[in-house]
């Protein structure tokens, strides 16, 4: 986003830079719209991605990291970038749109608490996206079969790990 400049633009759909500044105004209002496309590619990908046998939260884990292995340059300007600068992973998880949706399924399938939940999902988000960043990078080497079973063992191991600290404050 930061190479992003009218000139280069107009220059590559063959254009002067009046036409994109009458329709976006600014760089900043063209910058908006092409990081709305670029999430619009993402939730297209997440919608239409069926590649993966597994459903749920597994198969949303595989997504996200197809995601990152296929469009690196969109990945990185959408969830390594600045706009999470100011929030806690936990205000990540509890402001996210349709993520209600996942904690629910989540309190359902393992039995834990609505908190513990959210705290799973963290955990799992967390280490979901790590695999997925060092895909972005270059800097990762991970099979799909090894992929899955550390997503796998994360979950399993979080959530015995949480339903250990729920059976302590009972």
């Amino acid at each position: 986003m930061g190479n992003l400049n009218a000139r280069d633009l107009a220059k590559e759909i063959g254009c002067s830079v009046h036409p994109i500044f009458r329709v976006f105004n600014s760089m900043d209002g063209l910058k908006s719209a092409v990081y709305k496309a670029a999430e619009q590619i993402y939730n297209e990908h997440m919608l239409s991605s069926r590649d993966h046998e597994e459903d749920g939260f597994l198969g949303m884990g595989l997504n996200y990291i197809d995601f990152a292995k296929g469009e690196k340059n969109l990945f990185k300007l959408l969830f390594m970038s600045d706009a999470f600068q100011e929030q806690s992973l936990i205000d990540i998880v509890d402001n996210s749109e349709g993520d209600d949706e996942v904690i629910g399924m989540l309190c359902s399938r393992t039995g834990l608490s609505a908190r513990s939940s959210r705290e799973l999902y963290a955990g799992i988000w967390l280490t979901t996206h790590g695999i997925a960043a060092m895909f972005a990078t270059n800097s990762c080497r991970y099979s799909d079969v090894e992929i899955k079973r550390l997503l796998n063992n994360s979950f399993i191991g979080l959530v015995m790990k949480l339903k250990k600290d729920e059976e302590k404050n009972i």
